[in-house]
């Protein structure tokens, strides 16, 4: 699991007037999507097993991202269901899917291409977060 550490800032910047809904295209187990949906996430099938999935207002912890065999899907489950037969660890993908130690809000990609893995959370104040390994 990734570990995000808070940084002691919220707030977004100027030129960020708000951050839109987080959308991603993934396989994901059952349940996975329940802990989602009960999240506040929404679903839209896409057929073959792949949803386009629209992340609530906040995150549930114990979600795994994972890519599988050669599919440039994610693939989602929880830590506590078997893997998927063949599943290949994304640290950055897992990020994406780690909630706010402080809020359990989703986080987002936030940096100016110096501060690697700098994310801040969803939701307002939108605390400001490292990942680390």
């Amino acid at each position: 699991m990734a570990k995000l550490v808070y940084q002691n800032r919220c707030g977004l910047f100027p030129e960020h007037k708000g951050i839109a809904p987080i959308v991603v295209t993934a396989r994901c187990t059952i349940p996975c999507r329940e802990a989602l949906e009960k999240a506040g996430a929404k679903f839209v099938s896409l057929g073959e097993g792949k949803y386009q999935i629209t992340l609530g207002d906040t995150m549930p912890t114990g979600i795994v991202a994972v890519h599988l065999n050669e599919s440039p899907h994610l693939g989602l489950r929880l830590e506590i269901e078997p893997e998927y037969p063949i599943e290949f660890p994304d640290f950055w993908a897992q990020v994406d899917f780690t909630p706010c130690p402080i809020c359990n809000a989703p986080v987002v990609w936030y940096e100016a291409g110096y501060v690697p893995g700098y994310r801040v959370c969803t939701r307002s104040p939108h605390h400001h977060l490292q990942s680390e390994s």
